[in-house]
């Protein structure tokens, strides 16, 4: 197919068709995890390994998406977003197909990391169309458009998984997560036109791609918004991380009962999106920013806190964790518009090291919440509040820079 010839920054408008196909392909890394978690069991059971060995699957994704994020933003700045976007997808449909065939662990692991490398392009590409076409609060509210449809994966995901592998294993999982990638890659053929015009194009040159990733590097204000982005993304994933193994274990829930639990934190993350965009639009970004990392700390240091005096329970859990939640989408939704928007000169470079950044936040953060076992929420009540610290810090380091140039 001929691809659409591109336009001048600004000429191509941002509507809803466009949003929700950028919205659908940036899906493809929280698809690709909560899909197939519910399998976890059948992968151990079919391929004879233990749990811990299976985990390695999902670090092995989560490795790949963050070298992934790092370099496909850069190339795109090179190539353009269009015929990287697609041949990435081309690439995360076939090893989709691949993963659900992989014969033993050792196959599916390697798959999987380049199934992560590949499936990055959707968020990063999605961010960096968006801050092609628009900026300001209108970035924000794309960007919370983005968000809300990343967090609605896993309220889909997950029990479409439970499903799939109730019915036919955790081949039958994967071969699902192959069908949603071939989606992906056709809607990008179809509906997501070239954003960058050639002449703001960077040379494909490894020097090149190095320098606009030390440049922005250098850049206290871009960096400062990257850090307060991934530490709410951090904040998040020791919930996700933490959340099976306190909501059954400590708090005696059942497995339905868990599932639910995690849907109504989908959804408090893409309430704290939808919400993002409303309080930027009447108080600005960095107000926005602000509120949502106040928010997530106050759900935090409440897990702690209920956590370590023993009175923690399904009914102070689920309000503090979903404040939590709340928060993190506030957060994530300002400070990557926030962050990409003192990168404009590289513009995929900076949405490339902002994911890999986040991703790089997640895998460190993920194992934080069963450090003590799996009989004790306060590691993750611990956690989750330094992080929030953490983007606190940051997001006050960021304005001041700002306000000081």
């Amino acid at each position: 197919m001929t691809s659409p010839a591109p336009r001048a920054k600004g000429d191509y408008r941002l509507g809803g068709g466009l949003l929700a196909a950028l919205g659908y392909v940036s899906m493809a890394g929280s698809l690709s995890t909560d899909l197939y978690l519910p399998s976890f069991p059948s992968i151990a059971q079919d391929l004879g390994v233990g749990a811990s060995a299976v985990q390695l699957t999902l670090t092995a994704f989560l490795a790949g998406s963050a070298v992934g994020q790092l370099f496909i933003g850069a190339l795109s700045d090179a190539l353009g977003r269009r015929r990287v976007l697609i041949a990435a997808l081309a690439l995360f449909t076939v090893c989709g197909f691949a993963a659900a065939a992989s014969p033993t662990l050792a196959v599916l692991i390697g798959v999987r990391a380049v199934q992560g490398f590949a499936g990055a392009a959707g968020a990063v590409l999605a961010r960096a169309v968006v801050a092609d076409l628009v900026s300001g609060e209108r970035a924000v509210r794309a960007f919370s458009t983005l968000f809300i449809m990343i967090a609605l994966g896993p309220t889909i995901a997950s029990p479409l998984g439970a499903l799939l592998t109730g019915v036919g294993g955790w081949r039958l999982a994967l071969l699902g997560l192959a069908v949603f990638a071939t989606g992906m890659l056709v809607v990008a053929i179809l509906f997501i036109p070239e954003s960058m015009p050639p002449d703001e194009r960077h040379p494909l040159r490894v020097g090149a791609l190095a320098r606009n990733v030390g440049r922005l590097v250098r850049n206290p204000t871009y960096i400062s918004y990257a850090i307060a982005y991934a530490s709410g993304y951090a904040a998040l994933m020791v919930y996700i991380s933490s959340s099976s193994f306190i909501v059954q274990g400590v708090l005696d829930v059942t497995p339905f009962g868990y599932a639910l639990t995690f849907s109504l934190s989908s959804i408090a993350v893409m309430l704290g999106a939808w919400s993002s965009g409303r309080i930027a639009r009447a108080r600005g970004a960095t107000t926005t920013m602000r509120v949502g990392q106040v928010v997530t700390l106050l759900g935090a240091s409440a897990t702690a806190l209920f956590a370590s005096t023993g009175t923690l329970v399904l009914g102070t859990y689920l309000p503090s964790v979903f404040a939590v939640a709340v928060g993190c989408g506030i957060v994530m939704s300002s400070a990557s518009a926030l962050a990409i928007g003192h990168a404009v000169a590289a513009a995929g470079a900076g949405s490339a090291l902002l994911g890999f950044l986040q991703f790089l936040f997640g895998a460190l953060a993920s194992p934080l919440g069963g450090t003590l076992g799996t009989d004790t929420a306060v590691p993750a009540g611990v956690s989750m509040t330094a992080f929030a610290l953490t983007g606190l810090a940051a997001g006050f380091v960021a304005t001041r820079r700002r306000t000081a140039a």
